[in-house]
């Protein structure tokens, strides 16, 4: 928990909520920056596990499966929550080995299509190796639930779909947005593949004979080279990099247009983000990002292998240029948030899990 991201929000959203409603939270984690989070104020115990890192390493892997167990041991919890691909193999190792019941929540699979061969295949493997220690895998949107089951890693009695939610905030200033002379673009994601940052900038390139101005949220490895890009296309007056952002939601209600461009994604919390704050989306049609556009209704899909970007120039020069159809795709976003997206349905659902799997534990006799 060292960069923002959405696995990560989620994770921060319901440790406080199960906090609020008096149960005994703890967040494992490797890399740790309190800054970007609201757990110290929300008195959640938070213990760093130095070997956890992203990438495998199977010396540190096995000191991070240790170092778990010890942690665990400590804690002594009723269920482990585990949360991406690393922390997920290791959680649910660590909960066999205790026989403690194990969740694991796949906000988007390794394996996905957008990812290169190599490591789909690895990693698929290693989720049908994992797969019969896990009590539960929820997945975050139906394309992933769909990919599991014909890729073979889990049968469906023991998956289920529970789509991401966030609160919505009654303050939230997108009635009042005012359309300005100069559109403002924003894009919430860190600079890591596979964001594609890159692939925007290019496409406004081409559109620079137009008013507009675009706001990245996030950082990252890959930011320096993409502010470099714009420092040599003569854009850093229209194009500012504002860091990671504990609090999106103001910037999100000044904005006129989302645009998220990724390689693969589960079901983007940034996207859900901008739809509570009544934003139109422009976003790649990959996982489960069409359970949240509808092309044409609250923002326009571009196909991963969109040529010359062309069909991202257009939907662009369509929103930027149109005033009317922006509010309108604008609302249609806010009604489906409000519709499907919320906090509280998501968090009882999830809860649900929880004490399901506590209770099949407990008739084992385990």
């Amino acid at each position: 928990m060292d960069k923002v991201g959405g696995a990560q929000k989620h994770v921060e959203a319901l440790a406080i909520k199960l906090k609020q409603d008096a149960h005994e939270v703890t967040i494992v984690t490797g890399s740790y920056d309190p800054s970007l989070w609201r757990l110290q104020e929300a008195q959640i115990e938070v213990i760093r596990i130095p070997a956890m890192q992203r990438a495998i390493h199977l010396t540190k892997d096995m000191q991070a499966l240790w170092q778990l167990r010890a942690a665990c041991k400590k804690i002594q919890p009723d269920i482990i929550a585990a949360h991406s691909s690393k922390a997920g193999a290791i959680g649910r190792v660590a909960g066999r080995l205790l026989r403690i019941p194990t969740i694991f929540t796949a906000h988007s699979w390794s394996f996905t299509e957008g990812v290169p061969p190599k490591k789909q295949l690895m990693y698929r493997q290693l989720e049908k190796t994992v797969q019969p220690l896990t009590t539960k895998i929820i997945t975050v949107s139906d394309y992933d639930h769909k990919l599991a089951l014909t890729k073979g890693i889990a049968p469906a009695h023991k998956m289920q779909t529970i789509h991401n939610g966030i609160e919505h905030l009654e303050s939230i200033m997108a009635p009042n947005r005012v359309w300005s002379e100069q559109p403002q673009l924003v894009m919430v994601a860190r600079f890591e593949i596979p964001k594609r940052q890159d692939r925007l900038l290019e496409a406004l390139l081409a559109l620079r004979d137009i008013p507009w101005h675009l706001q990245f949220i996030g950082d990252g490895s890959l930011r320096l080279s993409l502010e470099n890009y714009v420092k040599d296309k003569g854009l850093s007056e229209r194009v500012t990099f504002l860091g990671n952002q504990l609090d999106v939601t103001t910037l999100l209600a000044e904005s006129q247009i989302f645009v998220l461009l990724s390689d693969w994604e589960g079901l983007p919390i940034s996207i859900i983000e901008a739809m509570r704050a009544g934003l139109p989306i422009i976003a790649t049609d990959v996982g489960g990002v069409n359970e949240l556009v509808t092309d044409g209704e609250n923002g326009f899909l571009i196909p991963r292998d969109d040529e010359n970007q062309s069909l991202l120039i257009k939907r662009l020069k369509q929103l930027l240029t149109n005033k009317t159809l922006c509010e309108k795709m604008g609302d249609a976003s806010e009604r489906r948030f409000l519709r499907n997206f919320t906090f509280s349905p998501m968090y009882q659902k999830t809860l649900d899990i929880y004490e399901q799997a506590i209770s099949k534990f407990a008739k084992k006799g385990d």
